[in-house]
């Protein structure tokens, strides 16, 4: 668990961390901290393509090594990847006061500016794994089989107030705290052991969402 302090001092030297060494930080690179009142958090934007179009594009790949094939499946990629047809994600982290750890919001919207249905969501390459079957999915939230809580629910964003969706935190703690004790060494200093368990949690509801 962290405090609201301890969280922003490691989501600040965290994104210090990893401009400061862009080889080595791909996948958290492009997070910013926003210092908002009453709360600070961290803010991105990411770009992501339905499943649909992507298995297209996958399906065309299939085509071989004519280079008069491989032609058209530049054209029809590029036809397939237009504006209109990617999905955009704001995508922020806060602090949950309950639960005493970071929270993932995000919103998701076409092209267009059209914000998409739970269902269209589900049909992104935002989730990393298939929605089991048997999972409660509804206009407010998605909930797995045998779960007690939901897994996505909708919320305002604590500092803006705009209606987002976010990743349950119920369990990150545990889950998180987990894995950090078999990396954590005895000799780092605070901010070191602070960002080092930011980046188990990103690493953590990775394993969920792609980020």
């Amino acid at each position: 668990m962290l405090t609201r302090s301890q969280f922003a001092a490691a989501s600040r030297a965290l994104v210090a961390k990893h401009e400061s060494n862009p080889p080595f930080s791909t996948l958290l690179r492009d997070w910013e901290w926003i210092d908002a009142f009453p709360y600070g958090y961290l803010a991105r934007s990411k770009r992501y393509i339905r499943n649909s179009l992507s298995q297209s594009s996958a399906d065309s790949s299939q085509l071989g090594d004519d280079p008069g094939l491989q032609e058209e499946e530049d054209s029809a990629t590029a036809h397939t990847t237009s504006e209109a047809e990617w999905v955009i994600s704001q995508q922020f982290v806060v602090f949950s006061a309950t639960f005493q750890v970071p929270a993932l919001y995000f919103t998701a919207h076409k092209a267009n500016g059209t914000t998409l249905s739970l269902d269209e969501i589900m049909n992104t390459k935002l989730f990393k794994f298939e929605i089991p079957i048997g999972s409660d999915a509804n206009g407010f939230a998605l909930t797995l089989p045998d779960v007690p809580f939901p897994l996505l629910s909708q919320g305002d964003h604590p500092t803006l107030g705009t209606p987002c969706w976010y990743l349950h935190p119920c369990e990150t703690s545990n889950a998180v705290d987990e894995l950090f004790r078999e990396v954590m060494e005895a000799d780092w200093d605070e901010e070191t052991r602070l960002v080092r368990w930011l980046e188990t949690w990103f690493m953590t509801v990775g394993g969920v969402l792609d980020l």
